[in-house]
């Protein structure tokens, strides 16, 4: 006599995306609808507007206003994308959290791929591989900095992995205080630093998640001085000290 077996498929986490913007009225559109196409849908997606000078707070309440997933914050100045990471994590419910650029794109499928259940029920940080865009220019091939092997190693090397390709876990965001608002530039690397420092579970996957964009639109972190003096800060950081990158 043959048996049924049941199988038991466990449910894709729940997560909220967090986009800050500044000045990127231009392409802000464009982030959120690539995270509301996703087949594992968000709870919801919160757009914080650094102080834009721009029409991106337009944009944004324009969003809200047809998608109902979308939740906006308007923040009267400018704090730095740090803050503005904060401010919507603060606001962000689901296990997971995102935090997607304004100027970048998920990719189809990047979400389910993830959150994939065994994946998540094991980190607390999955990374994705991305692919860049320079302008109009086609996608390049898929690149991650993180080679998937020791996290504290590739920290070690320098800013390994983007918000743009990667979920954490709130639980995570929230022990190590979330982004700091003292780095204007290398504050992903900072963050990431201090949460593999306070134990986080790190784990790779091989699919391209994201599109890395180039945009129009000021870059401090094309500022070499304040960049350096800020990666040097990170690799003061007692986690790193002493590692052979």
């Amino acid at each position: 006599m043959l048996h049924q077996q049941t199988i038991i498929f466990a449910p894709l986490a729940t997560y909220d995306v967090v986009i800050p913007c500044n000045n990127r009225a231009h392409v802000v559109a464009d982030a959120v609808r690539s995270v509301l196409d996703q087949e594992h849908a968000p709870g919801r997606v919160i757009v914080v507007d650094d102080g834009s000078s721009d029409d991106s707070a337009l944009v944004i309440r324009d969003l809200m206003k047809r998608h109902p997933r979308v939740e906006g914050v308007i923040l009267p100045r400018n704090v730095g994308a740090s803050q503005a990471r904060n401010t919507g994590a603060g606001l962000a419910r689901a296990e997971w959290i995102a935090f997607l650029d304004s100027d970048d794109m998920w990719l189809p499928g990047a979400a389910r791929a993830l959150l994939d259940g065994p994946m998540a029920m094991a980190h607390d940080i999955v990374v994705g591989h991305f692919a860049r865009v320079e302008g109009d220019g086609a996608p390049g091939e898929p690149e991650c900095g993180w080679d998937a092997g020791c996290i504290r190693r590739g920290l070690a090397s320098g800013g390994v992995i983007g918000p743009s390709w990667s979920v954490v876990r709130r639980a995570i965001v929230e022990r190590v205080g979330g982004f700091d608002p003292s780095f204007h530039n290398c504050n992903d690397w900072d963050f990431y630093t201090r949460a593999a420092a306070a134990g986080a579970r790190f784990g790779r996957i091989d699919a391209c998640v994201a599109l890395y964009r180039t945009v129009a639109g000021g870059r401090l972190v094309n500022d070499i001085a304040i960049g350096a003096r800020n990666a040097d800060r990170v690799l003061s950081h007692p986690y790193l000290l002493g590692v052979d990158a």
